[in-house]
């Protein structure tokens, strides 16, 4: 499998890392999962956007390719490797090496990779529960995706033991953040809502694309928020699952107030 790895085209197994490598070492790095193709909206210009935003926070060298630069090392990826249908794309960016916890640079080394999908863009999910093992915290990288993901980690173990279809993370003051992969929306009375960024959520992609397609309140709310909604759903790169419990609440399907958004995702 080709990849390309600092505008290099590379074979993966021939990809290797020494022991100081800072991604490896500290989790000092970031990365975007993308997921395109001629039957899913095509959003890489948010994802580089919110990368370029937290390549700034780190203090780290973004980049320096454009939207259409990453498009196209994307279709090449996909004909050498003969991939075809739905893509999913992993861009990962870190420090290059130096230092300990104080890094001794800014430059930065980054990994493309390209693989078929099958997950559908709206799929049908069972219970969500809520996670006892993880906390969220708002800090000045919590809106992107770190190379540091042990809360999402531990969340997801807890998830698997609990035969839940997903799991939801509070912040230090209880209330909805996110899911273990995802983020976090609700229905109530038709008015959609989802939790604020200050809980320490991820500013998800699809989550970007929902608040500009509908019209979404973002609050700070705690669990009974959901006892008292009609329909929970969630979102990520790969699209939107909505879920049909919580606890003994059943939840409605709410396909139909999400129609707009359904109609991006799966352009004709």
């Amino acid at each position: 499998m080709k990849a390309i790895y600092n505008s290099r085209l590379i074979e993966v197994d021939d990809l290797t890392f020494n022991t100081k490598n800072r991604a490896f070492c500290y989790g000092d790095g970031l990365f975007e999962t993308i997921v395109t193709g001629a039957n899913r909206i095509n959003l890489t210009d948010f994802h580089l956007e919110r990368l370029t935003r937290a390549c700034k926070v780190l203090h780290l060298c973004s980049p320096t390719f454009s939207s259409q630069d990453l498009n196209d090392m994307i279709s090449q990826l996909a004909d050498l490797n003969q991939l075809k249908g739905v893509l999913r794309v992993r861009l990962q960016v870190w420090r290059t090496d130096g230092g300990l916890y104080s890094p001794e640079n800014s430059t930065a080394s980054f990994l493309l990779q390209v693989a078929e999908t099958a997950k559908p863009a709206y799929s049908k999910e069972g219970e969500i529960g809520i996670s006892t093992t993880s906390k969220t915290s708002h800090t000045s990288i919590s809106f992107a995706k770190t190379m540091s993901a042990l809360p999402y980690v531990l969340a997801g173990i807890e998830m698997r033991q609990k035969e839940l279809a997903e799991i939801i993370l509070l912040d230090g003051r209880g209330n909805l953040a996110e899911t273990h992969s995802s983020n976090l929306f609700w229905i109530k009375n038709d008015k959609v809502f989802t939790p604020s960024l200050e809980t320490g959520c991820i500013e998800g992609i699809m989550r970007r694309l929902i608040i500009e397609t509908l019209e979404v309140t973002q609050v700070m709310a705690q669990p009974e928020s959901l006892v008292q909604a009609d329909s929970i759903f969630s979102s990520n790169a790969s699209g939107i699952r909505y879920f049909t419990s919580f606890g003994n609440k059943e939840y409605s399907n709410p396909e139909k107030k999400l129609t707009k958004v359904l109609k991006l995702l799966q352009p004709l």
